[in-house]
């Protein structure tokens, strides 16, 4: 029984652009454990700009600690004592998230029992999902019209670059599709009174939610942005840049929770927890990790996430190359866990991978 390490960079199809940086390729960690019997996958991928931590830090700590590690996978509960090595090392949510998935996977081999049932007994198998849409493309009613085509009835758009134009774009697609649910993300890009007059704007248009609106977030600045507006907010990167982020619920109705930037998946149960605290829903989105990732991501959106709503799993379509296909993943827009499983990946595709250990 052995873990091996492994780096992986993936090309986006196009730069991924937001409102505070662009992203030309993904950068993260392929864990394989293996047994006699069956390898097992996880991923450790901190995301610049929402995780602490950085691609070079988790090198280190994987590097340092890689027979700890192993160590700690080949005993009896590997999960529990996991736990204590997270808090005595001092390790990164990224990697927690990479770890967790490997020591759940073994255990629940051990239990004879599927992956998504050990975590989450009652939690549905098909996940209702988003796809996203550019506001800066050519083509943008054709984008949404293929996108529903394909069995989508929820759209994710970015907006924050050049708002009139946004607006405007966003009210096409709503005079075209009054039935489609429309989300959008701000990525933090409005100071208060921007965020107050551009939401006004757009609660007319009967948006699910506008993501992240302001530029510097508080409990006071959120509480009179709420005062001026109907709009519902989600939170996103506040939950990581900010220790009083529970302190916003009150304002906000949706959390879109990134597990792999949360952490452990205890830790994601208990954001789960807080946001519960204030009935805010949550939508469960990926990191842009790679294919091996967005799955466990998808299991804890079957188990946390609302099943009211969409959650954020369809960004392999952004990568011209990924570690495990998309393909039969996502269906008529949704996932469904019961006929997905991690296909075996061949590290030896030396464009995309380096053997750490």
């Amino acid at each position: 029984m052995k873990l091996a390490g492994y780096s992986y960079k993936l090309p986006f199809s196009k730069p991924l652009q937001t409102s505070s940086q662009t992203f030309q390729y993904r950068k993260g960690f392929i864990l394989s454990y293996e047994t006699d019997k069956q390898q097992f996958y996880g991923e450790a991928a901190p995301l610049p700009g929402f995780s602490t931590e950085s691609h070079k830090s988790v090198q280190k700590l994987l590097t340092a600690y890689k027979e700890k590690i192993n160590e700690t996978l080949n005993s009896s509960n590997p999960v529990k004592k996991l736990q204590k090595f997270y808090k005595n090392a001092n390790i990164p949510p990224s990697l927690q998230f990479g770890l967790d998935a490997l020591a759940y996977q073994i255990e629940a081999r051990k239990n004879e029992q599927p992956l998504l049932s050990y975590l989450f007994p009652d939690a549905s198998s098909k996940i209702d999902v988003n796809t996203l849409i550019s506001l800066q493309g050519d083509n943008i009613l054709k984008d949404v019209a293929d996108k529903i085509e394909s069995g989508f009835n929820t759209v994710k758009c970015k907006i924050g670059l050049h708002f009139e134009k946004e607006l405007q774009f966003l009210r096409k697609i709503r005079n075209k599709y009054p039935d489609l649910t429309i989300r959008v993300d701000a990525n933090q890009a409005w100071d208060l009174n921007q965020a107050a007059h551009h939401c006004k704007q757009l609660e007319k248009l009967d948006l699910e939610y506008c993501e992240e609106p302001l530029n510097k977030i508080t409990p006071v600045n959120i509480e009179q942005l709420s005062q001026k507006t109907s709009l519902p907010f989600a939170l996103d990167e506040s939950t990581t840049q900010h220790s009083f982020w529970p302190n916003l619920l009150p304002f906000t109705k949706y959390l879109i929770m990134k597990p792999m930037v949360v952490g452990s998946f205890q830790k994601n149960i208990e954001t789960k927890r807080i946001a519960n605290t204030h009935n805010n829903k949550i939508v469960v989105t990926t990191s842009l990790e790679s294919g091996v990732g967005r799955y466990f991501t998808s299991l804890i959106a079957a188990g946390l996430g609302s099943p009211s709503t969409a959650h954020g799993l369809s960004t392999g379509i952004l990568f011209a190359q990924d570690i495990s296909s998309e393909t039969n993943f996502i269906t008529e827009g949704s996932v469904n866990l019961s006929s997905r499983c991690l296909p075996t990946i061949n590290f030896d595709q030396q464009q995309l991978f380096t053997k750490l250990f």
